[in-house]
């Protein structure tokens, strides 16, 4: 499992890593208070870049399967459990903004 991880590559392991700490900081972002405290962070940074790392895995998502259509079986596998990969941790950081943010929207 470790060696499928490193064979992703760094850029989408930094991706994923962001896109699980966002969703485990997500339930702290609140009513937007302004302030230059890290009120700022958890009320405006967050909730406004999470849909941003939701559109890029989503982009990655979109590139791996075309590059998919035209590789090796090897190659075949290896795009699958990327694609795995990117619908799990994007799907956590969607459902996480959603569950904070869709009582405000609605």
């Amino acid at each position: 499992m470790f060696n499928k991880i490193r064979e992703m590559g760094i850029l989408r392991n930094m991706l994923h890593c962001t896109a699980i700490v966002f969703a485990l900081l997500m339930p702290f972002a609140r009513d937007p208070q302004y302030s230059d405290s890290w009120n700022l962070f958890f009320s405006g940074i967050l909730p406004a870049t999470a849909p941003i790392i939701v559109i890029v895995i989503g982009l990655d998502l979109m590139m791996s399967r075309i590059w998919k259509s035209e590789a090796s079986q090897e190659r075949i596998e290896h795009l699958n459990s990327i694609i795995r990969a990117h619908l799990i941790v994007g799907g956590v950081l969607l459902a996480s903004w959603l569950l904070v943010f869709l009582p405000v929207l609605v």
